[in-house]
């Protein structure tokens, strides 16, 4: 069976069961969220002075400067002498649309805008006013830029896209580069309040899911191999 196949079916069995235990215990979200917690109030949080300017301001700054980047090369793909940029235009065309489809789309405006969960920082549980709720629980704790999921995480998981469409030894360094670049910056939230556990971990698996639909579309169009 082709190695991809297995990697996707994986994948599912992954999803589902995480899934599964964090609705049915959702206090394993409240239980990891009280380890970086501190009784008076404070959060262990790495993202103070430089390391939050660098870490938490400067990856969405980094994430943006890549879609210009990865537009403008589209377009100049199509300028008559640039034809070392026109044999690579299907993939810089497979990067920018996923990397549309997934932490923008996806993630910032679908995810995080529709189920209303409110941050750690926010429930109750740890010294705010509005109420836990599970993962992919739909509520009005929250009005806007939420908690479910995390857009750190998915943009850091993105990484995985550079080697997606590579020989398999290509795409296992790079898959392996996303998932540590998404469990460095899960830490960095979760430390600091601003996500729970169940929030990084789909946040990679959307960028993931992302990934294999932008490819499946590419392929149905025949832009693909």
């Amino acid at each position: 069976m082709n190695s991809r196949v297995i990697e996707f079916r994986l994948a599912c069995a992954a999803f589902a069961l995480l899934a599964v235990l964090m609705v049915a215990w959702p206090e394993i979200d409240l239980a990891v969220s009280s380890t970086f917690y501190f009784p008076m109030g404070q959060w262990q949080s790495p993202t103070d002075g430089t390391f939050r300017s660098l870490a938490y301001k400067g990856l969405p700054r980094l994430g943006q400067a890549l879609l210009l980047a990865l537009v403008s090369l589209l377009a100049l793909s199509f300028a008559p002498r640039l034809n070392w940029l026109k044999s690579r235009r299907v993939g810089i065309a497979f990067l920018l649309a996923s990397a549309l489809l997934g932490p923008v789309l996806l993630v910032d405006y679908s995810l995080k805008g529709h189920f209303g969960r409110a941050r750690p920082s926010q429930v109750e549980q740890f010294g705010g006013s509005s109420q836990f709720t599970p993962a992919f629980v739909p509520s009005d704790q929250c009005k806007g830029n939420c908690s479910f999921v995390s857009g750190h995480v998915a943009t850091a998981a993105f990484i995985m896209a550079f080697g997606w469409l590579g020989s398999p030894r290509t795409r296992r360094r790079w898959l392996l580069a996303g998932l540590a670049g998404a469990g460095y910056f899960a830490w960095v939230r979760m430390s600091a309040g601003g996500h729970f556990l169940s929030d990084t971990i789909f946040a990679w698996f959307a960028t993931y899911f992302s990934l294999w639909l932008t490819e499946w579309l590419f392929r149905r169009q025949k832009w693909l191999p």
